[in-house]
């Protein structure tokens, strides 16, 4: 998912702008994003995992993020397999507040390695080492992964990911998040049914200013993963190589206005159209000869609110709901004679 990992970076500023110029919340509300590769029922699927965050909000000292009920799964990666990749923005609050960009892995580790970890001691089932280079300083952020079986957690969630930061104070150059994310590959299955997939992820901040947790200030996001997405592509040659890229866009069997398709030839980006209401899009371009074309969306949304009740015991409640999806199509143009 490289390619939909420098998308997300391209959109990432507009889905905060989204998700924070029309609310009147607190100084923390951050929002979850889950995007599938693949939403076909019980079908195996990467997955695009997102924090995003107004530079406004407090730091983040920890996230919990719950995988739906329904998923397939499977931990058993050996120590040193790349699970992913990460990309972030992060502000440097000892650096004049400059956002810089960083890129790195997610790599599998030995879970025994990380028993006495204070953020989540014991013996997890997997480890993942999210390895960053932050203003020439490495940073390692250790992700806890367990499947959910038994207790509490088992009402609602099929795996739960756990990570925390530190920071602004103890980082390089006074680092705070501002939104990242990373994929995740071989790991998880979809459900066996068509219905949205709601992820839950609970955010806690850290007092501002103060190297210490807030718990009594942890809030909820929740994030949307369609049960089914569809984009269409279909060709039509004209005169002097003018060939008209047309189709439609459905989610959960719907049309959906707003989406940006974009087309690509190779890795080159030769056109883009938004959908409209009626899901349809339509993108003019010019070919010398027969070329085989590649039509992707990649959206990312806030919602108008939470799209299910609450976790129980979340001090700040549930702030966000973001919807997300991928979806692509490969067809083939043919110059007019």
């Amino acid at each position: 998912m490289k390619r939909v990992i420098r998308l997300a970076l391209v959109v990432s500023a507009a889905a905060v702008s989204l998700a924070f110029t029309s609310s009147a919340w607190a100084s923390y509300s951050p929002s979850l994003t889950v995007t599938a590769s693949n939403n076909k029922p019980g079908a195996a699927t990467s997955l695009l995992l997102g924090h995003i965050q107004s530079p406004a909000d407090d730091p983040t000292a920890k996230d919990t993020i719950y995988a739906p009920l329904g998923y397939g799964v499977n931990l058993s990666q050996a120590p040193g397999t790349k699970i992913g990749d990460v990309s972030a923005r992060l502000i440097l609050r000892n650096g004049g507040n400059a956002e810089v960009d960083v890129d790195g892995r997610v790599v599998a580790d030995n879970p025994a390695n990380h028993l006495n970890d204070q953020c989540a001691p014991g013996l997890h089932q997997a480890v993942w080492n999210l390895n960053i280079t932050v203003a020439g300083t490495p940073l390692t952020v250790p992700l806890y992964v367990d499947a959910v079986t038994a207790g509490p957690e088992a009402a609602f969630a099929s795996a739960k990911i756990q990570f925390c930061l530190a920071g602004p104070i103890g980082t390089p150059a006074g680092a705070q998040l501002e939104l990242a994310f990373f994929d995740v590959n071989g790991v998880f299955s979809n459900p066996a049914n068509t219905s949205d997939r709601i992820w839950r992820a609970t955010f806690t901040p850290y007092v501002a200013g103060t190297p210490q947790p807030n718990p009594a200030g942890t809030t909820e996001g929740q994030a949307v993963v369609p049960g089914q997405v569809g984009l269409t592509m279909a060709t039509k040659s004209l005169k002097h190589g003018v060939v008209i890229v047309s189709g439609r866009l459905t989610v959960d069997g719907q049309a959906f206005g707003g989406g940006l398709v974009e087309l690509y030839k190779g890795s080159k980006r030769i056109g883009k159209a938004k959908t409209k209401a009626n899901g349809k899009y339509s993108i003019r371009i010019k070919i010398k000869k027969k070329t085989r074309l590649l039509s992707q969306v990649f959206f990312v949304g806030d919602l108008p609110g939470c799209p299910a009740p609450p976790l129980p015991g979340v001090p700040q409640g549930c702030k966000t709901g973001s919807l997300s999806f991928f979806a692509f199509k490969i067809g083939t143009a043919r110059r007019k004679k």
